[in-house]
């Protein structure tokens, strides 16, 4: 019996070693383009108004709803469910450019108004109409805050960042105006 000289292993290897890398290919037998390896971001700076007409008797053009009242000190575990409106300006009536559809939960046992806010802001107007963005954070009854950026759909691939909030000075009792500057970076879908 006689052994196989080192060029013919090596040959033999580079004939089979395509194949094997195929069939165990995590992306089931397709590979990224060239160019593509890196997918292209974008970074969008907008600014708006969030308008919340809180729950409560006599608010007939509220846009939330308490689910769960809580016996709980400081009202923990009280659950709302909202459709905030977005604006481009601090008139709640213009035109509606996004919605804010998700949940706050009071969340703090040992302190007041610390709620836990989860939503997606999901476009209806202008060049981002049907994306979203998924945004989690706290409102604590803070003057000003931020809120994470977490992902996105649409337009909004991938999408990272972070929204500023302010507490505007037009707000009041029946509309809760807030003005967001929102940041956020996404990955620019690719041509097929």
């Amino acid at each position: 019996m006689t052994m196989a000289s080192p060029f013919v292993v090596f040959v033999c290897l580079l004939i089979v070693l395509p194949q094997i890398q195929a069939t165990s290919n995590p992306y089931n037998g397709t590979v990224p383009l060239q160019g593509c390896q890196i997918p292209c971001m974008t970074e969008v700076n907008l600014h708006l108004f969030l308008h919340q007409f809180v729950d409560g008797p006599n608010q007939p053009n509220r846009n939330e709803e308490t689910l769960l009242q809580t016996s709980f000190p400081f009202g923990f575990g009280t659950t709302i469910v909202h459709d905030w409106t977005l604006t481009e300006t601090t008139n709640s009536k213009d035109t509606v450019v996004a919605r804010a559809q998700g949940v706050h939960v009071q969340a703090g046992l040992t302190k007041d108004n610390r709620w836990y806010m989860t939503h997606n802001i999901e476009f209806g107007q202008g060049r981002f109409a049907g994306s979203t963005l998924q945004v989690i954070g706290i409102t604590a009854g803070l003057e000003s805050g931020q809120w994470s950026i977490v992902g996105g759909t649409g337009q909004f691939i991938m999408a990272q960042g972070i929204i500023s909030f302010t507490n505007h000075p037009a707000s009041t009792w029946e509309d809760g105006t807030t003005e967001l500057n929102i940041r956020v970076r996404y990955t620019t879908p690719q041509p097929a």
